[in-house]
């Protein structure tokens, strides 16, 4: 079997290598082409991905012909490749368009990461069908894939299959800012961050911790934080900071649960420009933007978002998880028994009966 990837991010690097480690007890001469990184070097990828990192409303449309470009040269080579399987992982505005064309020629589509159709831009389950199998990471979200055109399967989330490597005992006195993996992220929401941090240890005598997921990354934040003797920033898996910290402040998305996983009371903030927040608002459907909110169906971390993610706010909220550390624990723990590990089992099985068939 041939099979075609898109990855975006490292979370998606994460899902995509465990996903072909599965097939690949199944198609043990299974060649791999596309985009990702890190965890996907195995099948050696290509790591050019920056038009893929793109975000919001507004760059997207100013960098529209370039992004075009980008996923008709990806048509075109999984085409040339003669690929029997395309996988696109989350970045499912980019994904569609692919899906849409590749199941024409004939070639099976997978979409893993149910697009958050739950939460905004409900129209978008019309592109549904051009997804022969969609992979969700929660229960719920089996409830919008009637439209998909073979089958959904609920695959569990992979974070949990790491769950140890996020708890330790013996927390130090040390706040975790966590403000993204895009370069846009880190740009909008660390500044905030920062200043929230320093507001706080007004009264306090905490460090600062920043996990860079590469040397990019790093390089970026250290621009911000060169003079700031209290915050620094490691080129280390966030799992190996979260577990240190006794409280963390965190950009919305995929990193919230990693809050959760290693039962860091948890901050969540997301800033991104007025216009895109303004688009953002107006398709907005669920009340919650934390992942953990949904599954808790309350707040369990305290939301700030946009003009709400103040210097002032941020240290309250520090302040007030410090305090309660005990009884945040306790709810965190009856939030994380609801998601599961990830299990690709019957995925590949039903991968398998088809190709066999």
């Amino acid at each position: 079997m041939k099979v075609g990837i898109i990855s975006a991010e490292p979370s998606g690097d994460l899902l995509g290598r465990k996903i072909l480690d599965n097939l690949e007890q199944k198609f043990p001469e299974l060649t791999v082409c596309g985009v990702g990184d890190g965890s996907l070097k195995k099948f050696n990828v290509s790591n050019e991905r920056s038009l893929l990192k793109i975000m919001g409303f507004v760059d997207p449309i100013i960098n529209y012909l370039n992004i075009k470009n980008f996923q008709n040269k990806l048509i075109d080579k999984f085409v040339e490749e003669k690929i029997d399987m395309f996988i696109g992982i989350d970045s499912p505005d980019f994904n569609f368009g692919i899906h849409k064309k590749l199941q024409k020629k004939g070639i099976t589509t997978v979409q893993v990461v149910c697009p958050s159709v739950w939460a905004w831009r409900s129209g978008r389950v019309k592109n549904f069908k051009f997804i022969d199998y969609m992979l969700c990471l929660f229960p719920f979200e089996l409830d919008f894939c009637s439209n998909v055109r073979k089958k959904a399967f609920y695959i569990g989330h992979p974070l949990i299959e790491n769950e140890d490597n996020y708890l330790d005992e013996n927390t130090e006195e040390i706040i975790c800012l966590m403000p993204g993996s895009r370069n846009s992220e880190i740009k909008q929401n660390l500044p905030v961050m920062i200043e929230g941090f320093r507001k706080f240890n007004e009264e306090n005598d905490y460090t600062a911790l920043i996990p860079a997921y590469d040397s990019s990354a790093k390089e970026l934040v250290e621009t911000f934080i060169k003079d700031e003797p209290k915050i620094s920033c490691e080129q280390v898996e966030s799992c190996k900071i979260l577990k240190r910290s006794s409280a963390a402040v965190i950009c919305s998305g995929t990193a919230t649960l990693e809050g959760l996983l290693a039962e860091v009371p948890t901050t969540i903030i997301y800033k991104t420009n007025w216009l895109n927040y303004l688009i953002y608002r107006s398709l907005m459907k669920s009340v919650f933007a934390g992942i953990p909110n949904i599954l808790a169906e309350k707040e369990i971390f305290t939301e700030l978002i946009q003009n709400q993610a103040t210097k002032d706010a941020i240290a309250e909220d520090l302040e007030n998880n410090l305090n309660n550390i005990d009884m945040k624990k306790k709810i965190i723990n009856e939030v994380k028994r609801k998601i599961v590990k990830t299990d690709f089992s019957a995925f590949s099985n039903e991968i398998y009966e088809d190709y066999r068939s």
